[in-house]
């Protein structure tokens, strides 16, 4: 979001400019741009934390695979 008073950029969500210190206009555009801005940053976020789930729960049967076989191998 551009400031307008200083022309700084400012993040999207921002209440008010980070260095002007002028509050920054909030009109229904703008409340549509951050509900749907945070939406789509809570779907990566969801995302993310399932690709670590997923790697995690891989890594862990492999460790079990490799101690079972290893078990199987000495008996």
């Amino acid at each position: 979001m551009l400031c307008p008073h200083c022309h700084a950029e400012n993040n999207y969500d921002a209440l008010t400019c980070d260095f002007c210190m002028h509050e920054l206009p909030m009109t229904e555009e703008r409340k549509k741009e951050i509900q749907f801005k945070k939406k789509i940053e809570k779907q990566n976020k969801f995302k993310k934390s399932m690709t670590k789930l997923i790697g995690i729960s891989l890594g862990v049967l492999a460790i079990i695979a490799v101690v079972v076989i290893a078990w199987l191998i000495r008996s």
